[in-house]
């Protein structure tokens, strides 16, 4: 998958090899990038090839609204992942739609004018082209998969996609994609395992659209708080900032809290609280990691941890680890 500025004057747009230092705590180590560069954006692509699938990652830098051009690597199928931000899109002059952040999309890109615009941020996404054959081949046993896949929208010899089949982002799917970016290739069974791994993330993707076939949700935001509910899970390094998570996935941030009360009778903060209270839990019990790492890995100082956890559990997390199964026990 590629961008370019169709708008913008070809004098005005670089592209450069050389990362310069303010972005290289972005760049990942599974493949050399380059930066395309132009008076409103800055973009830093970096993408491989395994077997026939090009995986690519993308950081763009908006400094202004701008318009850019999306083409993808082969016929077949387009796995996107918004992990930062969300975008409007317009695919060969059809419905207009947004890629969510959260959320991934399985597209499906003929020739044609693919056409994204973007606010003043910053966003990243993951995708991965893949053969028509090689998805279709690993959704035969799937009876809905397969049947979408089919579809004529589709299909190779179709003439592009309305709007796409979408579904929202867990844990693993950011745990693979994230071992994949940290990868580094070059031997032929590190290669090997990339690619073991591209095609598990294919095939969990294939799998959670035919769990999905019989999904409902309650009313037309549903499925976006949903969305945001699962982000917040996968993100539980840091306090979320509300204005921020609003602006990511286009409300306000009045919209953003009663939107959430409403889904699940809790704050945006307390939720996350929540949620890392009983992920530190787990943590404590299940793995051999030090108080103060599990602190680390949750975004806290340790003195901060051990005051939340106590405050939330009555005793410290040293005391829960000792006596973890005692206290699972009385409560």
């Amino acid at each position: 998958m590629k961008y370019s500025f169709p708008d913008v004057p070809a004098h005005l747009v670089s592209v450069a090899h050389a990362i310069p230092v303010q972005y290289k705590n972005y760049q990942y180590p599974f493949t050399q990038g380059h930066l395309l560069t132009a008076p409103a954006a800055v973009i830093l692509e970096q993408q491989i090839t395994l077997k026939g699938c090009v995986v690519s990652h993308h950081w763009m830098f908006v400094k202004a609204p701008v318009k850019l051009l999306l083409q993808a690597d082969s016929q077949g199928f387009t796995l996107h992942c918004m992990l930062q931000g969300s975008t409007d899109c317009r695919f060969n002059g059809k419905e207009k739609f947004r890629l969510y952040q959260g959320q991934y999309n399985l597209l499906q890109l003929q020739q044609g004018s693919h056409v994204i615009h973007l606010n003043p941020g910053i966003y990243a996404s993951w995708a991965t082209d893949s053969p028509y054959e090689l998805l279709t081949e690993m959704a035969h046993g799937s009876v809905h998969a397969r049947d979408l896949l089919q579809h004529p929208q589709y299909r190779a010899e179709g003439t592009g996609t309305a709007k796409p089949f979408s579904g929202i982002m867990w844990n693993k799917l950011y745990q693979l994609i994230e071992e994949i970016n940290q990868s580094t290739p070059g031997k032929t069974t590190t290669e090997m395992q990339l690619y073991g791994k591209l095609l598990e993330i294919q095939a969990m993707v294939l799998e959670d659209l035919d769990n999905a076939a019989g999904t409902t949700y309650r009313d037309a935001n549903s499925k976006l708080f949903e969305t945001i509910r699962v982000f917040l899970s996968n993100h539980l390094d840091a306090r979320p900032d509300l204005a921020q998570l609003a602006r990511c996935f286009c409300m306000s941030q009045s919209k953003l809290k009663q939107g959430f009360k409403k889904y699940y009778a809790t704050t945006v903060w307390s939720y996350h609280h929540q949620q890392r209270m009983e992920r530190s839990m787990q943590l404590l019990l299940h793995t051999s990691k030090s108080v103060a790492n599990i602190a680390a890995e949750l975004g806290y100082m340790p003195t901060n941890f051990a005051r939340d956890f106590k405050k939330f559990y009555g005793y410290s997390p040293r005391s829960h680890r000792s006596n973890g199964v005692s206290f699972a026990e009385k409560e």
